[in-house]
């Protein structure tokens, strides 16, 4: 007798924001090939368009929860939420990117779809409900975040970030793999939903299980820049163009820490009181360590480095209070901390000028004098980094200190209000030479409009959402729904 064997038919409607986006990566490369070289521009045009038409359809899932390919992908308002920050992060940095590739003299059409392939990558991590589809999204994001580092190919740094990012890549991955494999020979799946099933059935006495957290933490702590993973960080942001230091110290962090907690809440829930001690001391050391060492830096890009490593530290707290306020919270500061960073490393690229690289501390001297309202909206962006009102930065922050004060995390607290504190002397090291030293030149500045969009629109929000955060804290609140 014949077994009929029944194969469930996906649903293709849940991944047609990354069809789109892949079909999107694949035009502009095709694209490229006719746009002369001197034109290059209009290739960035068009990722912008596409890219804008993307985030209005994938605004159209919002509200819809969907889970396809055998459990193995969900879209849910959170996955729905990260996808729109992902693509709000790309249309920002295109902006940024248009003039300052021709700059630096690499505008190259291959920038913009390794971009968009990248936020493939990314938006898979997002609606990732297996491990496989994690690792997935993670390999895809990481080829081309390797490529975009060293796109300033000709400079002996950038050819050191890619190498240093790259070899600490493999390495992780490798170790991300082992944590797979660690879980599966246990639970015998790989799927979110079954892992926690086997362990509420069958307990956690496994220490293959324990062994197995702590190996898919390290694979994502490479992308976060979580201690002690965090010291590839400041030599690639350094060394990569301006613009892919920007897209690399938001972008990819928020969805390494999404697919943590993800992975975490739906898989490891149960284990929570092992992995937290654990994740505890990791958060100190991160928020420490990108603090302190961050005080001794004279290089900006090299500052900023350190100081998204701190950031990672307290976007910890909202996995580490683990409740409907933390995770909220964590939600939030996502969208706070892609306006101040990447408007800080704007300014960055609008000092670039003929020698100057704009990315010295010296490069900021006499900025209040040259160009009073840069250098407002710089202080704008400083002031919220470190957490002060009545910036987005300072909500995100007590939004999250909060959570993790409600949830009994009162010294780790502690060490995070210290953090900031000690955040404030190097923040304003940067405000200092900006109003209190004479420009080391006259040379006026000048930067396109699409920067100076890009840069003034990101000072005005980090401003609004500070005074009026509501909108932003509805959204992070309706796209939790799912997890509580």
């Amino acid at each position: 007798m014949n077994t009929v064997v029944s194969i469930p038919i996906p649903n293709i409607s849940a991944i047609v924001p990354e069809i789109i986006a892949t079909a999107l990566a694949c035009f502009l490369l095709i694209f490229d090939l006719f746009v002369p070289k001197d034109r290059k521009r209009v290739v960035g045009i068009a990722a912008l368009i596409g890219c804008v038409i993307l985030t209005v359809v994938t605004w159209g899932y919002f509200g819809k929860n969907i889970v396809t390919f055998s459990g193995m992908f969900i879209l849910d308002n959170f996955a729905v939420v990260l996808k729109l920050l992902f693509l709000v992060s790309d249309i920002v940095i295109i902006l940024i990117s248009l003039k300052y590739l021709e700059l630096e003299g690499v505008s190259l059409g291959e920038y913009y779809a390794l971009l968009v392939f990248a936020t493939v990558g990314m938006m898979i991590m997002a609606s990732a409900n297996d491990l496989i589809m994690v690792y997935l999204g993670l390999e895809t994001m990481a080829l081309s975040v390797y490529v975009l580092a060293g796109f300033m190919r000709m400079t002996e740094k950038s050819a050191e970030a890619a190498l240093k990012y790259f070899l600490m890549g493999v390495f992780i991955s490798g170790i991300f793999l082992f944590g797979i494999a660690f879980t599966y020979g246990v639970v015998g799946s790989t799927n979110l939903k079954e892992i926690a099933q086997y362990i509420s059935m069958n307990g956690f006495k496994n220490p293959l299980l324990g062994v197995a957290i702590i190996l898919i933490a390290a694979g994502l702590g490479l992308e976060i820049a979580m201690a002690p993973f965090h010291f590839w960080a400041p030599d690639v942001y350094e060394g990569a163009p301006t613009s892919v230091t920007a897209f690399i110290s938001v972008a990819p962090k928020v969805a390494a820490i999404a697919a943590l907690f993800r992975v975490y809440a739906e898989a490891f829930s149960l284990m929570a009181p092992y992995w937290k001690e654990i994740l505890w001391l990791v958060a100190a050391l991160t928020m420490t360590i990108g603090n302190v060492t961050a005080v001794l830096q004279n290089n900006v890009k090299r500052l900023l480095a350190y100081s998204s490593i701190a950031h990672a530290g307290y976007m910890l707290l909202g996995i580490l209070a683990f409740n409907q306020v933390g995770v909220a919270a964590l939600a939030f500061y996502f969208f706070a901390y892609c306006f101040m960073n990447i408007g800080a490393f704007g300014i960055v690229i609008y000092l670039r000028r003929n020698n100057i690289v704009g990315d010295n501390l010296e490069d900021f001297k006499g900025l209040a004098q040259i160009h009073p309202m840069l250098a407002l909206v710089m202080v704008i962006f400083l002031l919220s980094l470190t957490g002060i009102p009545p910036t987005v930065g300072f909500v995100g922050k007590f939004l999250l200190f909060s959570a993790a004060v409600k949830a009994g995390y009162y010294w780790l607290v502690a060490i995070a209000v210290l953090n900031s504190v000690i955040s404030l002397y190097y923040y304003f090291k940067i405000a200092k030479v900006m109003y209190m030293e004479n420009p080391e030149t006259t040379e006026p500045l000048s930067a396109a409009a699409s920067l100076k969009i890009a840069v003034f629109a990101l000072g005005i929000l980090t401003i609004v959402f500070g005074l009026y955060p509501h909108p932003l804290i509805n959204l992070a609140q309706m796209s939790i729904k799912s997890f509580f």
